[in-house]
C-alpha cells in the first residue's frame, strides 16, 4: 500500500510494505501529510503490474478541537477573551468566525487569517446573543474546521459607580445615581435595598435610558439605614446587573429648636426640649452640658419619642450660664 500526494503522477510514501491481501482491508493512521490530490494506490507484492489505485483524488485535512469557548461560557461585551483551540496535523494559517444563530451560518470575521498558535486573544463585540459559536478552520482548506459544541452568551455589562460604599446620604436630599455600560442596553432598572444587598424590594425607577439616564438625581426616601445597596439592572436580560461594593447609609437628621441659646430656666421648673426632624428617626437620646458644649456627660433621658418633637424636663440643680443641650439617635450622634 502507498500513496500520493500530487493526484497519482508518484507514488513515493508507503503506507506498509506487505499485508495480507485475503483480509481485503488494512487500518491506516492518517499522516500528517495535508492536501487534497491525495491517491492510494495496492499492488501485489510479488507482481508490481497488478495493482489499482483511487479513481479519484480525495483530501487529507487537518483536525481542529475547539476547547474555548465551547457551550455555557458568559462573555460581556469589550473583555478580552482567549478563543483556545489544538490543531492535529500541520496548518500554517487559520480563519476564526463566529456565529450569532447557534451555528447556522458564520458570516462573521474574527480574523482572515492568523499564526496557528492554537490561541488568540478576540476582543468581545457588541452582538449580544445567547447563541453565540466560534468556528476555526485551515485558510486553504474550509472543510477542515471545528466550532463551538455548544452555544454560548455575549452580553451587555453595567458597572455601578455611585453610591458605591461608605456615604451618608440623608433623606429628603437629591444624590446622583451613576453607571457604565458596555455593549447596546436600551433601559435600566434603579432599586435599592435596606438589607445589604439580600433583597432589592425598593423600586426608585423603571424604563430609565441606559444611556443618557446616568446620572440619575434620586430623592432620598424615608428608609433609614447603615446597610443600604442600590442595583442597576438591564431591563431586557435580568442577568446582567451591577450592585453597590459597600454599604451606604441613608439617615434622618435632628434640629434642636428650644432650648437653643439665652434662656434662664429654674431649678426645679419644667421646660420643653422641642425639636424637628427629618426622616422617621424612631427615638432620641437627651443630654445636656454645663461647659459649653465641650462634653454631654449629663443624661436626660436614654430614649424618648422622636416624632413627640417635646421632652418635658425638670431642671435639674446644675447652675450655670453656659448650659447647652443636645439630642442625638440612643446610638450615635447626629
Amino acid at each position: 500500500l502507498e500513496y500520493s500526494i500530487d493526484g497519482g503522477l508518484i507514488y513515493p510514501n508507503l503506507i506498509v510494505a506487505s499485508t495480507s491481501a485475503a483480509t481485503l482491508a488494512y487500518d491506516w493512521t492518517i499522516p500528517d501529510a495535508i492536501g487534497t490530490q491525495v491517491r492510494v494506490k495496492i499492488s501485489d507484492v510479488s507482481d508490481a503490474t497488478v495493482y489499482d489505485t483511487s479513481d479519484a483524488n480525495f483530501a487529507i485535512l487537518g483536525g481542529f478541537t475547539i476547547s474555548q469557548p465551547n457551550g455555557g461560557d458568559v462573555w460581556i461585551v469589550d473583555s478580552l477573551q482567549d478563543i483556545i483551540w489544538t490543531t492535529a496535523g500541520t496548518v500554517g494559517n487559520v480563519k476564526l468566525e463566529y456565529s450569532t444563530n447557534g451555528g447556522v451560518g458564520y458570516p462573521n470575521l474574527i480574523a482572515a487569517s492568523v499564526i496557528n498558535t492554537g490561541t488568540y486573544p478576540w476582543t468581545i463585540p457588541d452582538s449580544i446573543s445567547t447563541t453565540v459559536r466560534v468556528k476555526v478552520s485551515d485558510v486553504n482548506n474550509s472543510d477542515a474546521f471545528d466550532t463551538s459544541d455548544a452555544n454560548f452568551k455575549i452580553r451587555p455589562g453595567l458597572t455601578l459607580t455611585a453610591p458605591n460604599g461608605a456615604e451618608d446620604w440623608l433623606y429628603n436630599t437629591s444624590h446622583n445615581i451613576t453607571w457604565t455600560k458596555t455593549g447596546t442596553i436600551s433601559t435600566v432598572k434603579l432599586e435599592y435595598s435596606t438589607d445589604g444587598g439580600s433583597t432589592y424590594p425598593n423600586v426608585i425607577a423603571t424604563l430609565v435610558n441606559a444611556t443618557t439616564g446616568t446620572p440619575y438625581p434620586w430623592t432620598i426616601p424615608d428608609n433609614l439605614s447603615t446597610t443600604c445597596k442600590v442595583k442597576v439592572t438591564n431591563e431586557a436580560d435580568s442577568t446582567v446587573y451591577d450592585g453597590s461594593n459597600g454599604n451606604f447609609t441613608i439617615k434622618g437628621s435632628l434640629t434642636l429648636t428650644s432650648p437653643n441659646g439665652a434662656e434662664n430656666w429654674v431649678v426645679g421648673d419644667t421646660q420643653n426640649i422641642t425639636w424637628t426632624r427629618q426622616g422617621s428617626i424612631a427615638n432620641i437620646k437627651l443630654e445636656y452640658s454645663t461647659n459649653a458644649g465641650l462634653t454631654y456627660p449629663n443624661l436626660i433621658v436614654a430614649s424618648t419619642p422622636g416624632a413627640n418633637l417635646s421632652y418635658a424636663w425638670t431642671i435639674p440643680d446644675a447652675i450655670t450660664t453656659v448650659s447647652y443641650t443636645h439630642l442625638t439617635l440612643p446610638t450615635k450622634r447626629i
